[in-house]
């Protein structure tokens, strides 16, 4: 069983993770870009039979009661992901993208042309990246680099498309209370790269319901108290 984080670029400063952690910081062919770089090892898991990978950011939050957990996961499934808590339809998911500035309106389209006829829009899941089971899912791992490369700098939307018919999973929130303190859990974020200009996704989100068929009337967005947008199933409190 490997335990494995990556923290190439000094993504965490000083980063002292438990001993069974095994930390990547450098990869062998660079892209150029350290956030791509970054991808690698997550996307193209480098090792051989059971691995879980954890965002560097998470890696001293977990310990003897998430490895029980994981023992239990690998018993019986070679491929498990845990699903976002704000529950996006795949418009949704890609608006949250435009008003974050973490990927272009031109890279959503033509990402979504792409896969078009060959994922079903209505049945997205939206996967999580923080933490990943996976044992020799190498053509889950390539054909989620090749998606990942089509698109910007963010892997969950390519994730999502690349999990293959069969895979284990769970509600992200409900999971993480069975090892780790909820509050403190979400309030260690990382891995939000602005690549574009914020803006309002309103306009953005129609056109992509007229690409993919899906319902306008799906498209869910609220402004909270503190004057942020918020889109999903998270607007209701799900």
């Amino acid at each position: 069983m490997i335990y494995y984080t990556v923290n190439i670029d000094n993504y965490i400063p000083d980063l002292k993770p438990p001993p069974w952690i095994h930390v990547i910081t450098e990869v062998e062919e660079s892209t150029g870009d350290p956030v791509r770089d970054s991808r690698i090892p997550k996307i193209r898991c480098p090792f051989s039979g059971p691995s879980v990978y954890i965002d560097a950011s998470k890696v001293n939050l977990i310990g003897p009661k998430f490895m029980q957990l994981t023992d239990e996961i690998f018993e019986e499934h070679d491929l498990f992901v845990l699903q976002h808590p704000h529950y996006h339809s795949y418009v949704e998911e890609c608006a949250e993208y435009v008003y974050r500035g973490w990927v272009s309106e031109e890279d959503l389209f033509s990402f979504t042309q792409y896969i078009k006829g060959r994922y079903d829009f209505a049945k997205h899941f939206q996967s999580m990246g923080t933490i990943i089971w996976r044992k020799d899912q190498d053509e889950f791992n390539e054909r989620w680099w090749d998606l990942y490369l089509r698109g910007g700098v963010r892997d969950q939307l390519s994730m999502a498309v690349a999990l293959p018919k069969e895979y284990g999973s769970a509600p992200c929130r409900k999971f993480v209370n069975l090892f780790s303190n909820d509050r403190i859990w979400w309030q260690n974020k990382g891995g939000a790269y602005t690549r574009s200009e914020p803006k309002d996704p309103y306009d953005f989100a129609m056109r992509m319901c007229d690409l993919t068929g899906l319902s306008k009337f799906r498209y869910r967005t609220s402004i909270s108290l503190e004057g942020d947008l918020l889109i999903g199933d998270a607007v209701r409190g799900k």
